[in-house]
């Protein structure tokens, strides 16, 4: 894991003098993703800046950028090949010169050029330079793990992991997006492929590019549906379970392998549990656990992270939050966020409690909803598609004046007021913060934007119900808040996070598994319980379900109550919100009137934390 950033012209004659202050500027910027090196590459009209955290082969012949064994090809790359073992046996008489992943990468790419993403199972961004033909090959894992920021124009292209970096040359204007803040206020954070400023895009995950003297072109190189679901699913529901076990516990064996110990988040949910139990059944040593306790019971999970602890006899590291401790780490929160969401701190908490105690690299539950149908939407939307007909549009105005005048009402009245009716219609309005009325009633106009992954198209809508609301999910909230969120605020404090769930072998399959093998309507996450029973005490299986989440209602109205206000009325002195409306949202808030949540004022007050902090 690692931070990456360069500049490249092919018209302007940067010449190396300059480039060198610009890329050492850029690189200073991700400084803290890679505290262990740094290097850089400077050609005429080129630079690459690595910063590196050391997690496969430790020596410094495997610092960046990197060579092939020919001189030819040069890398800069973020992330992990969980696979660069099994794959560098593929690869026949290559000179190695290292034993990292890095340099597999390296060769593939001289052996098979832009097929050798087929060959990659991993999370990564990185950017290879031919020096012969004087072109730069960019990628981004499948399903957007790590992040690739671009700026182009006919006279450049600027890439870093961050936008603090491409912002560092001081050749893109630090324009803030209206787009990206409705995105934000919409959504809790920029949808891929816009960001926060204008001029910054996000390269979407499974997708590569190459730029030359020709220009720049993209190209999807995997898709999250590009397999096509299978009319007739041909495993029984123990084959099912079987082959869910083995994929899950190879995705969590080779996100094991590193030359520093390997950690894991335990929340005592039936994610984490099951990644800590697989881990304590493929390691000889005790693993290290972390989690996050409250004195507020409402939200402690730590009972349940202990049942686990104890069980597999992890060392276990607890660490006590209080609405004091989060104030104390705003500042440092803020300045860690480099592209601004709702959902950070979390990470950024329990990320800075491992790194404090020496570790590097920790396992995350990330992704096992989403996979499994864990949220109250996959349910939801098993329902909207029972009743969604056109008789319900004719009742509609009779319900409508029914509903209670709260949250849930209110998007209720939303969707069932909607054009049309679709996943796209329905997951939209079950993600949303701000509904669109409410947005206008900010002073904002959203226009419409294309996604880059159409919900409509009927190669999302001819996979099972429950696969297309993961697709959706995967598509979206998890990529654009969680693992944004994952990335930056672990990075922050140069810890490394995998997570198996992300294993797209894993991800392929899951998708074509029918609905009846995934729903229980007494079991949460059926599926995945059934196949890792036997890690899984049944205490875990049969507990509430919380999430990982903070008090955050009460702490807003009370700790946090002056920060918040503060905030608000520093954004309502920007020309962005009506302001009248802002101030009655905090009224309405601390009244708990007209559905108004935490999440509506936290959002507005995390934009102008950011606003400030980045000066836009």
């Amino acid at each position: 894991m690692c931070g990456i950033s360069g500049i490249l012209s092919f018209s302007s004659g940067l010449k190396v003098n300059y480039l060198q202050d610009v890329i050492q500027r850029q690189t200073k910027q991700l400084s803290h993703r890679g505290p262990d090196a740094e290097g850089y590459f400077i050609e005429d009209g080129i630079a690459m800046g690595h910063r590196r955290l050391s997690i496969i082969d430790l020596h410094n012949e495997a610092n960046q950028p990197l060579f092939d064994s020919t001189g030819r090809y040069v890398i800069v790359f973020n992330g992990e090949i969980y696979n660069y073992q099994t794959l560098k046996q593929e690869i026949k008489g290559y000179p190695w010169q290292t034993t990292s992943d890095t340099e597999v990468i390296l060769a593939a790419y001289q052996k098979w050029g832009a097929d050798c993403l087929k060959f990659l199972n991993g999370m990564y961004a990185f950017a290879i330079w031919d020096r012969t033909k004087k072109e730069l090959f960019i990628a981004r894992d499948r399903l957007g793990v790590k992040p690739f920021y671009y700026n182009y124009n006919a006279k450049k292209f600027i890439f870093a992991s961050e936008i603090r970096a491409i912002l560092a040359t001081g050749m893109v204007a630090k324009e803030l997006n209206s787009e990206a803040i409705i995105d934000i206020l919409s959504f809790q954070a920029a949808k891929t492929p816009r960001s926060i400023v204008s001029g910054i895009q996000q390269l979407p995950p499974g997708c590569c590019a190459l730029l030359n003297k020709a220009g720049f072109s993209i190209k999807q190189y995997w898709s999250i549906v590009e397999k096509k679901p299978s009319s007739t699913f041909n495993l029984s529901f123990a084959e099912t379970i079987e082959k869910t076990k083995l994929l899950f516990t190879e995705a969590v064996k080779s996100r094991m392998v590193a030359d520093v110990p390997v950690s894991a988040f335990l929340s005592g949910g039936i994610d984490s549990s099951a990644i800590v139990g697989v881990m304590a059944g493929l390691s000889t040593q005790p693993i290290e656990t972390y989690s996050i306790v409250f004195k507020e019971k409402k939200f402690d999970e730590s009972k349940y992270a202990r049942i686990i602890a104890e069980k597999y006899k992890t060392k276990h590291t607890e660490l006590l939050l209080s609405p004091s401790k989060l104030l104390d780490e705003l500042p440092a929160f803020f300045s860690s966020m480099d592209s601004p969401t709702t959902d950070g701190i979390n990470t950024y908490i329990v990320s800075k409690l491992v790194a404090q105690a020496g570790g590097k690299v920790a396992l995350s539950g990330l992704g096992g909803d989403e996979l499994f149908g864990g949220y109250q939407g996959f349910k939801r939307h098993q329902q909207f598609n029972e009743w969604a007909n056109p008789q319900l549009k004719t009742l509609s105005k009779l319900i409508i004046p029914l509903l209670p005048k709260n949250r849930q009402g209110n998007k209720i009245v939303d969707l069932i007021s909607a054009n049309q009716w679709n996943l796209s219609t329905f997951y939209n309005n079950s993600r949303a913060i701000f509904l669109q009325k409410e947005i206008k009633n900010l002073g904002l106009e959203s226009k419409c934007q294309l996604p880059w992954l159409n919900l409509r198209d009927s190669k999302v809508t001819n996979y099972p119900l429950l696969s297309q609301y993961s697709i959706a999910e995967l598509t979206n909230y998890t990529l654009d808040v969680l693992l944004k969120d994952t990335d930056q605020m672990s990075m922050a404090s140069a810890l490394e996070i995998r997570e198996p769930f992300f294993d797209y072998h894993l991800i392929e399959f899951l998708l074509s598994v029918p609905d009846k093998f995934k729903y229980n309507p007494k079991i949460s996450k059926s599926l995945l319980v059934k196949a890792l029973c036997d890690v899984i005490p049944l205490e875990i299986i049969n507990r509430p379900k919380k999430g990982f989440t903070f008090p955050w209602s009460n702490w807003l109205k009370t700790d946090l109550s002056d920060f918040c206000k503060e905030h608000i009325n520093s954004l309502s002195k920007r020309d962005i919100f009506d302001k009248k409306v802002l101030f009655g949202l905090l009224t309405d808030f601390e009244k708990s009137k007209n559905g108004i949540l935490w999440l509506h004022i936290w959002a507005l007050v995390t934009i102008e934390a950011y606003l400030i902090k980045n000066n836009l």
